[in-house]
């Protein structure tokens, strides 16, 4: 089981990227009126809306099972607040969230429940919830939906667009980091992106996590030519993820960095056996139960 990570900073696995070309999109000019016309007037309303007539509520009482997966992983990452958890119909691995920070939604298709053990789904809920912890969600919004929103605002576009599709791309290197916090597997991390990449489900108990993670390392280097480096700027230049090879990859590096572990190290707690609370290493006494350590 995974350990529960005691006040667990954002700054501690931001990817670099990510934080970088966010501030470059926070001072994108006329930025907080479209995400206030975006969250109170249109795009996030309709779609919570529509998400609630149309979509199944996993809650403690509905489901329990599957919620307690998730619950589990919003503990994990220290999560202020919990997200509405949906499953939508969908035969894809995917899961994304919509809201804003402190009111989210955050949706799973029954692909990728299907499909995911419960360890690899518990990287694909973390990666959303990192999303959520770092504050993502409402320019992940401006991102998907900019092109119908701002499409007849002159310029709007072609000022916005490029620097929102980079930072999304950024951030989701950030989500990784956060998926494989929650689970803390780096092969269940590994084979969900792997599954993601277009594994055949007839395949799924032969294929090779070991394998995918040679490819990941060894992607670089053979593509790491100009003409290679060229390709995937054009490549991914409109795409609001980065290649899946380049998501193992990067989890690959920051894992051989030390810092995965650095953070397990400086957030481990321990926990309360009379009510399961995390607790910070030399408490005496639980602050949820008062049951007494020592």
């Amino acid at each position: 089981m995974a350990q529960k990570l005691i006040n667990l900073q954002t700054i501690d696995y931001e990817h670099p990227f990510d934080r970088e070309a966010l501030s470059k999109v926070k001072a994108i000019p006329l930025l907080p009126q479209a995400i206030n016309f975006l969250m109170n007037w249109t795009t996030i309303k309709w779609n919570i809306v529509s998400l609630c007539g149309n979509s199944y509520h996993i809650t403690d009482n509905a489901c329990t099972e599957l919620y307690k997966v998730a619950r589990e992983v919003f503990t994990n990452l220290d999560l202020d607040t919990f997200p509405d958890l949906y499953s939508q119909q969908d035969y894809y691995i995917n899961a994304y969230t919509t809201g804003h920070q402190k009111d989210a939604y955050m949706v799973l298709s029954s692909g990728a429940v299907d499909r995911l053990n419960d360890t690899e789904l518990q990287f694909v809920i973390g990666h959303e919830a990192g999303h959520i912890k770092s504050g993502h969600v409402l320019y992940h919004v401006l991102c998907a939906y900019l092109s119908q929103v701002l499409a007849n605002i002159p310029g709007s576009s072609a000022l916005l667009q490029p620097a929102l599709w980079y930072w999304n791309r950024m951030s989701e290197f950030t989500a990784d980091r956060a998926g494989l916090l929650a689970c803390q597997d780096l092969k269940a991390a590994l084979s969900a992106i792997m599954k993601m990449s277009g594994v055949p489900q007839r395949y799924y108990n032969y294929a090779s996590v070991d394998g995918f993670m040679l490819q990941a390392r060894e992607f670089e280097e053979k593509y790491g030519g100009s003409t290679d480096k060229l390709i995937k700027i054009l490549e991914v230049f409109d795409e609001d993820h980065p290649w899946t090879v380049v998501r193992a990859a990067e989890l690959i590096r920051w894992v051989d960095s030390g810092e995965y572990e650095r953070i397990l190290t400086k957030t481990a707690g321990k926990v309360c056996p009379s009510c399961d609370n995390s607790v910070e290493e030399g408490t005496k006494q639980c602050p949820f139960c008062g049951h007494n350590f020592e």
